[in-house]
């Protein structure tokens, strides 16, 4: 293979990135045997696996080292660095990390005792000389001292010495007031390939910047980038996603191409500052960080700096929704290779660091100082493939580390959001620390976050998402992790999210969201104020595969686990809550080891049954069918029996029941039955089942349906009709036996079909700016039907325009 050679950059970086595709824990394992001494000297511990240098990860005289703990690590606390042979340093002492020296406070306070302890497995070698190749190594070190054999090696080039571009010699003047856009960008523009553009001492204010491929953007130490509070000074026109109907304003810092084409290699590093100058300050808390005055929608205009500008100007522009418009800090579109260290990301007027359709991202020793900042997410990964993120520090303004996918049913042949490793990080302030959702539409899926403390954050592992976001998340692993002061919910999977903030609108997804192939295994919990464990699915799309082992609750709360399926709870231990389940609408769920054993754990880890050749006995007559059981049993007991028609419930009875009328049938007609006993966490039966025949003569009469002119009308609600969508609802007919469906039409062809219940449906798949005809036919369950004679006429709009570059015009 043949690897092009960029001043500054290492023609390497391309292999290293792709090693990074897959995170660790998902990853082949490639252990290699461990080596046992003999006689008085115990096996050695496994050694390290896939050591690497993540993407970017260097320059002309640092390389920042990572590696996967072996599969058998329980016992190793530490792990010594070698570089050509030679002794460099230990894990436990690595210096470019924002988070160690708080991971470290944390295991100092002695109240942290019982909590799991996190092991460092990255090292940043410095004092290297330029364009020089190095090979380095890395052993396991168990709690005897006794190290692993050699980890394989990875060599590294170091950087070429960059070109230092200055933007004080393009004229940027850094006093804290004069506008310096043009100066930076004139500096950008001029930088050669590998250079580095350097912010230097002072407080540079500036406008949106755009980077470009192979440079290295540097805000030197005792340098700020500070964001200019005027709105006019962001580009207008920004969208989320292609499919965006909700326009917004451009970043401070943006890469981001429009012709389809790729940026690569760009780094933005520090050990300066970027600061948004989005909102007024309120100083510091006690522990030293920044806190945001009180920032929302109802204070941005009292208290927002580029904030109440860009919501102001927004609305003079004539968004419908001007406050989520504000401006990221930083956006990169469609990058590969990005690497962000060593700076510190102060007071965004939205989120912070913003990585779309980008692959191998790294994220290293940064700061991410924005609390409490309205929507100032840390870290958002969306469409990209491979993001690394270690040695952070975060306390911010909304989620921590957020994942996103894409909304709703064009966002379904969109690229999965993938490959993520979360590792050595000190989560602070934030709505939640590792993020799911809510935008899942494409799946977000194949991410390990091991080794970070959580300690203050409103949820830990928190993952959300409304039904119509589409798509869902998969082959999460969570593990050792220390987690306290936790303020909300530990652990959350919900179906029920939804943002009061939100402005875009699309077309809802055919295929409900999910989260399944989750693992939480050694974390420690020791605080919590709301449920230890929240699940939230719904009737129609339960979660699946959520296991939790080896988790203990040193002070937590009661759970509440709803619409979960195929799960388990294993050594589970609550310290302080007797009764910590509380189980509904469930199944499949096992409570084994040590986990805390309630009545209800009892109840849901088992299904009732039924007695030996029990059988449904079934009596049909012209529009209805006597049924009979005998009862069925449970571990603890049975609550209720559902009796279903042509798969359809039709009726609940309760436990003490065993026997039904089944009414409003149609006569002359054929019916599956079933009956299913549940108890009170869930768990289901298998069915008894008959077929019958109702008796008398065949249904002949149509439902009648309603005739005024609003008998099929758009729904009135926000986005209730959208290029390729439009939200109907209509009147209900009658029937002399019931209706059972509707068929809905779209220009003469069938489109969906609802049941009786449903009045109301959002048809998906419309032409964009074209005019449609919506019809609505009522039809009873013998298949007598009747047309809606009125049809309803939807104009849809156009698609929006795709994104032109914005300093075009």
């Amino acid at each position: 293979m043949r690897l092009r050679t960029i001043a500054g950059f290492s023609a390497a970086v391309a292999v290293l990135a792709a090693t990074l595709a897959t995170p660790p824990a998902l990853a082949a394992s490639h252990n290699e045997a461990p080596t046992v001494m003999h006689g008085s000297v115990a096996a050695r511990p496994a050694a390290p696996e896939s050591l690497r240098i993540p993407a970017l990860a260097f320059d002309e005289s640092t390389v920042s080292l990572v590696w996967n703990k072996p599969e058998a690590y329980q016992d190793i606390v530490d792990y010594h660095v070698y570089q050509d042979g030679r002794l460099i340093g230990s894990a436990s002492k690595t210096t470019g990390s924002a988070s160690l020296p708080y991971i470290d406070a944390f295991y100092a306070d002695r109240s942290n005792a019982a909590q799991v302890k996190v092991v460092m497995n990255n090292f940043t070698v410095t004092g290297l000389s330029p364009d020089t190749k190095y090979r380095f190594t890395v052993r396991a070190v168990d709690s005897r001292g006794v190290e692993s054999v050699d980890s394989k090696a990875a060599a590294q080039l170091t950087a070429k010495l960059p070109v230092v571009f200055n933007v004080s010699d393009y004229g940027a003047v850094g006093d804290g007031k004069t506008l310096n856009t043009e100066a930076i960008q004139r500096t950008i523009d001029a930088a050669t390939p590998g250079a580095t553009v350097l912010i230097p001492e002072g407080t540079f204010k500036s406008g949106a910047l755009w980077l470009k491929s192979n440079m290295t953007f540097k805000v030197a130490a005792n340098g700020t980038l500070l964001g200019s509070e005027n709105a006019a000074d962001y580009p207008w026109n920004y969208r989320l996603y292609d499919y965006s109907t909700d326009e917004r304003f451009y970043s401070l810092i943006n890469a981001q191409t429009f012709d389809g084409t790729a940026l690569e290699n760009i780094r933005i590093v520090g050990p300066g500052t970027i600061d948004g100058n989005g909102w007024k300050q309120a100083g510091l808390d006690a522990e030293g960080f920044p806190v945001s005055t009180k920032s929302s929608s109802t204070t941005v205009n009292e208290n927002g700096i580029l904030a109440a500008a860009q919501v102001k100007l927004a609305a003079e522009l004539g968004s419908p929704a001007p406050y989520p418009t504000r401006s990221n800090l930083i956006t990169l579109r469609g990058v590969t290779n990005a690497y962000y260290g060593g700076f510190t990301a102060l007071n965004p007027s939205n989120h912070t660091l913003v990585n779309l359709d980008s692959n191998n991202v790294t994220v290293n020793d940064v700061k991410l100082l924005t609390f409490d900042d309205n929507n100032a997410d840390g870290i958002e990964f969306a469409h990209g493939d491979g993001l690394t993120v270690y040695n952070t520090l975060f306390d911010t303004g909304d989620d921590c580390m957020n994942f996103a996918a894409g909304l709703g049913q064009q966002s379904v042949n969109e690229k999965s959001t993938k490959n993520a490793w979360i590792f050595n990080n000190y989560f602070r302030e934030g709505h939640g620390a590792v993020v799911a959702g809510s935008h899942t539409g494409a799946v977000i899926e194949n991410v390990t976050a091991e080794d970070n403390v959580l300690n203050k954050t409103e949820v830990g592992l928190r993952m959300k998402t409304n039904p119509t976001n589409g798509g869902g998340a998969q082959n999460f692993l969570f593990r050792d992790n220390a987690m306290k002061n936790i303020a909300k919910e530990a652990f959350i999977f919900t179906s029920e999210y939804s943002d009061a903030n939100a402005a875009i609108s699309v077309e809802p997804a055919t295929q409900m969201a999910y989260f399944r192939n989750i693992r939480v295994e050694n974390v420690t919990v020791d605080g919590v104020k709301k449920e230890s464990i929240k699940v939230v699915g719904t009737a129609a799309q339960s979660h699946q595969g959520i296991h939790f082992s080896n988790v203990r609750f040193i002070k937590g709360t009661k759970t509440n686990i709803s619409f979960l399926e195929d799960s388990s709870f294993t050594n589970v231990v609550f310290d302080n809550v007797a009764e910590p389940w509380v189980v509904t609408s469930s199944k499949g769920l096992s409570f084994p080891g040590a986990t805390t054993a309630t009545a209800v754990s009892d109840d849901a880890g088992q299904a009732p049954t039924w007695p030996a050749h029990a059988g449904l006995q079934a009596v049909p007559g012209q529009s209805g069918v006597e049924l009979a059981w005998e009862a069925a049993t449970d571990n603890r007991a049975v609550s209720a029996y559902r009796v279903f028609a042509n798969g359809r419930l039709a009726l609940t009875v309760p436990a003490t029941a065993t026997s039904a009328a089944l009414t409003g049938l149609a006569p002359k007609l054929g019916y599956d039955l079933e009956v299913r006993a549940y108890d009170a966490t869930g768990n289901a039966s298998t069915p008894l089942t008959a077929k019958v025949k109702t008796t008398g003569a065949k249904d002949k009469d149509a439902p009648v349906v309603p005739a005024g002119a609003d008998a099929i009308t758009v729904r009135n609600v926000s986005g209730a009709t959208g290029s390729t969508w439009a939200a109907v609802q209509w009147q209900p007919a009658t029937d002399n036996y019931g209706v059972d469906s509707y068929l809905i039409t779209v220009n003469g062809k069938k489109a969906l079909t609802v049941p009786a219940d449903q009045t109301s449906a959002t048809i998906g798949g419309l032409a964009p700016d074209a005019v449609s005809v919506i019809g609505i036919t009522a039809i009873d369950a013998t298949g007598n039907s009747t047309n809606y004679p009125g049809t309803l006429t939807v104009a849809t709009p156009a698609n929006p325009q795709h994104p032109t570059d914005p300093r075009l015009k």
